[in-house]
């Protein structure tokens, strides 16, 4: 179910009043507090499923508290992670705190009290989900609260990113699609967090585990003309046989994964306008090319024009 909460349409002195019901609603009970109410903007963008709900939000500076009354109120437990994608917040819980910058995230509890503080025009992505959901793979979620998670490299950038990516999936009206993207969404955010920790995590699947570290792996070589799928295998202790029949799960390969990567990668760079005065063999070697024949042999198969037609949008 799709809810759409914007202070835009109603009347500017209703408009903070509106946002505070507007937080309760979406989340959990909390008090709301601004020193903007006159002005205030604010907008939430939530989709609610069986297992999870995924919001878009963004806004004014302001406060939330969840407070011993709001909690003593309420049945429901949840863990709730919040993805930074501008500006700045800060989390409080537990005597912890977590300055979350642009791609940082960090996850909170609704049976505990927190704070958040959010910057002027800030905006996230929050994934609401059951308690229960998380602490079955992960039984010590609770001591991992209000601790930021660099979301900008390593398994973290690749959590990040595929959570923003899966979350373009959740409103399939394949039942069981979404049902699979949502446990999926949980074993990701499970993941982020044991890597951070050092925790062991009960994935749904433990070869999503593997798949994660493999990717990681990839992505923060993709510079590297060495990466191949004797490298990534190696790095993980596995036979390549065996990580390749886990990437076959997924339609692909190591070697094809690499290449996808590659390729987009080029194929990003080449429609940036920051990039406009490298020569394309510059940002084909950026991405670990070496050789230039095979890569537009390869990026034209793989795109359907050559890198100059494609970087000029013919």
């Amino acid at each position: 179910m799709q809810t759409r909460y914007d202070t835009e349409e109603v009347d500017a002195r209703d408009r903070f009043s509106f946002w505070r019901d507007a937080v309760c609603d979406s989340y959990v009970q909390l008090g709301c507090e601004t020193d903007n109410r006159q002005n205030f903007r604010g907008l939430i963008d939530i989709s609610r499923h069986s297992a999870l709900s995924i919001s878009r939000v963004s806004g004014l500076a302001h406060r939330v508290e969840r407070r011993k009354r709001d909690i003593n109120a309420s049945t429901d437990s949840y863990f709730l992670l919040s993805l930074q994608t501008d500006k700045t917040s800060r989390i409080t819980q537990f005597g912890n705190a977590a300055l979350l910058r642009t791609g940082d995230m960090a996850l909170y509890s609704s049976t505990d009290p927190y704070a958040l503080n959010l910057a002027e025009n800030f905006s996230q992505t929050v994934v609401q989900l059951s308690a229960d959901k998380l602490l079955d793979r992960l039984p010590n979620a609770r001591v991992l609260t209000a601790r930021r998670i660099d979301g900008t490299q390593g398994l973290g950038k690749l959590v990040r990113q595929n959570i923003l990516a899966f979350a373009e999936h959740l409103n399939s009206e394949n039942t069981t699609q979404q049902e699979l993207v949502q446990e999926t969404l949980i074993d990701l955010i499970a993941t982020g967090l044991a890597a951070e920790s050092q925790a062991a995590v009960e994935l749904s699947s433990p070869e999503q585990h593997v798949l994660l570290r493999a990717k990681a792996m990839i992505s923060d070589n993709l510079s590297s003309p060495d990466l191949n799928r004797d490298l990534v295998a190696h790095a993980l202790g596995m036979s390549v046989r065996r990580l390749n029949s886990i990437f076959a799960k997924e339609g692909t390969s190591i070697a094809g994964f690499i290449r996808q990567k590659r390729l987009d990668g080029v194929a990003r760079d080449l429609r940036d306008p920051r990039y406009d005065a490298q020569s394309i063999s510059e940002v084909a070697f950026r991405y670990g090319f070496s050789n230039l024949q095979s890569f537009s042999t390869q990026f034209r198969k793989h795109f359907d024009r050559s890198p100059r037609a494609f970087r000029t949008k013919v």
